[in-house]
């Protein structure tokens, strides 16, 4: 089976969507149960909302799903290959990615772990037509909901480890081998800037960074959380931005990541710092909380000597 690369990162942005039930209550495929109306604005329970999309999911009610997520909701989808980071933006895009969904046979199973407040954490399991062709079904995820006036206003998914390492498996089974990538020919910089707008964090410049002292601008646009947060790791040969998106999960870096910088900024702050950069390649992850929440991601850099 051949799957060229940009086929893939579609799939992988459609078939991961995943669900959370109120505490103690497991949501499971039954599409022949009536589903919940669709939530309004006043005193809707927190887990009603995710409850109902995902029976309405199961069921193959597109809008009856679509009517659950807020007109500018933010879904991020953490660990996949190729990039580790991929994120929709409003409801036209979490559209398309139910359609294909439902299109694909999706099927959900939802273990709660807690509700705190507007927040739902939970497990989820998810079977598509494409993870059971590649033999990978189902996949295993852990989920971060943000509920605002009834409806899912952000949702991040973080594939676990052991899926992660069985669908790496099953891709090189499956894909071409990718040639290596050529040696960055970007001229290396000591400054960059890193902005926090729409949900998630940018960089426009050199993907080839100075060893030694850069001069970092943390330029926080954004002002919807209470705090912003810019990381860079080194990891160990064998890992990538999937496995290092996938563990954002975690309360602190895992054992094959050496955190390298770690600095906050406020709501529309613009913050100037210094790192000091040895080795190559570089990985930068950018947050924002309350939820502790990973947004984006940039690189990994070369370093020059």
């Amino acid at each position: 089976m051949r799957i060229r690369m940009s086929q893939l990162i579609v799939i992988f942005v459609i078939v991961l969507v995943a669900v959370a039930g109120c505490t103690s209550q497991a949501v499971q495929p039954n599409p022949t149960e009536e589903p919940p109306a669709p939530p309004t604005a006043t005193s809707v329970p927190v887990s009603a909302a995710v409850v109902g999309f995902a029976e309405r999911l199961n069921a193959g009610d597109l809008e009856g799903a679509l009517a659950y997520f807020d007109d500018s909701a933010m879904f991020y989808v953490l660990g996949l290959p190729p990039t580790g980071t991929e994120i929709l933006t409003g409801k036209e895009q979490i559209r398309t990615m139910l359609e294909e969904n439902i299109a694909s046979h999706f099927k959900m199973e939802v273990e709660v772990l807690s509700v705190v407040g507007d927040v739902v954490n939970a497990r989820t399991t998810t079977w598509h037509d494409f993870t059971r062709e590649l033999g990978v079904a189902p996949l295993e995820a852990t989920e971060v909901y943000v509920i605002e006036d009834g409806k899912i206003a952000t949702e991040a998914w973080h594939v676990s480890e052991e899926s992660l390492a069985k669908l790496k498996t099953a891709l090189a089974e499956a894909m071409p081998a990718e040639p290596e990538p050529a040696p960055a020919v970007d001229a290396p910089v000591s400054e960059m800037t890193v902005t926090f707008a729409d949900g998630t964090c940018t960089y426009d410049d050199s993907l080839a960074l100075q060893a030694g002292q850069i001069t970092v601008t943390m330029d926080v646009q954004d002002r919807d959380k209470e705090k912003y947060a810019f990381t860079a790791f080194n990891l160990a040969p064998d890992k990538d931005f999937a496995d290092l998106m996938a563990s954002t999960i975690q309360a602190g870096p895992p054992s094959w990541a050496d955190l390298l910088s770690l600095h906050e900024a406020l709501p529309g702050e613009n913050s100037q710092f210094n790192i000091t950069i040895e080795k190559g390649p570089v990985y930068l992850v950018c947050w924002s909380k309350p939820p502790d929440l990973a947004i984006g991601s940039i690189g990994p850099f070369a370093v020059a000597e």
